[in-house]
Order: structure tokens, then sequence, then C-alpha cells
């Protein structure tokens, strides 16, 4: 998912849900998951409501330069799968810098 791109009312429309987590059981979520959560994009100096990760420093994760994972833009699929599953999305600052946001 991009910024600004939502499937909810799509989910809706089908009768499903989807579930939204706050910024707090994301950032939770993420660290139990093995994410090397930093802070917030507020802590980072851009803008508040999303969440700062290294994409550097799990490569098992994050991968910036992976052609294998081109359809979730460098990020281990299955991750990714469960942040768009929970309302949010990954988007890359830089190539080592990943920041998480609500849809």
């Amino acid at each position: 998912m991009r910024k600004g791109w939502t499937l909810q009312p799509f989910f809706l429309s089908l009768g499903m849900e989807i579930k939204v987590m706050t910024q707090e059981q994301m950032m939770e979520a993420l660290r139990a998951k093995g994410v090397d959560v930093c802070g917030t994009t507020g802590q980072f100096g851009i803008g508040e409501g999303g969440i700062w990760v290294s994409g550097e420093s799990t490569t098992e994760l994050f991968n910036y330069w992976s052609e294998a994972w081109y359809n979730t833009f460098g990020v281990k699929p299955e991750l990714n799968d469960f942040v768009e599953n929970n309302g949010w999305y990954f988007e890359w600052y830089d190539a080592g810098t990943m920041m998480v946001y609500p849809q």
C-alpha cells in the first residue's frame, strides 16, 4: 500500500473489516516480530503519526535492493501482509530507514 491508498472501503463492501492497530500497538507488534523500532516519525523530525524503524539492522526483514521482494518494495512479504492487514503500510525514507504509517 502506498500513502493515501486504502482498501478499507473495498473490504467493508464485502462485509469484511480491517483491524487497525494504534501506534503503540503496532510498535509493540513490530518489536515482537524482530523489527528494530527506533521511535516515532515525530522523533525522527518528519511529522507525527508514523513509526520510524531501521531498515538496515534486520536484513532478514528489510532489503531495499531486493529483487525477490519487489512486490512488497523490499519488505519481507509476511511482515508486509501483517502490517497492511492491521491498517498500516511501509514506506522507505532512504535505503536504511523505513517508516510505517497508518492507512
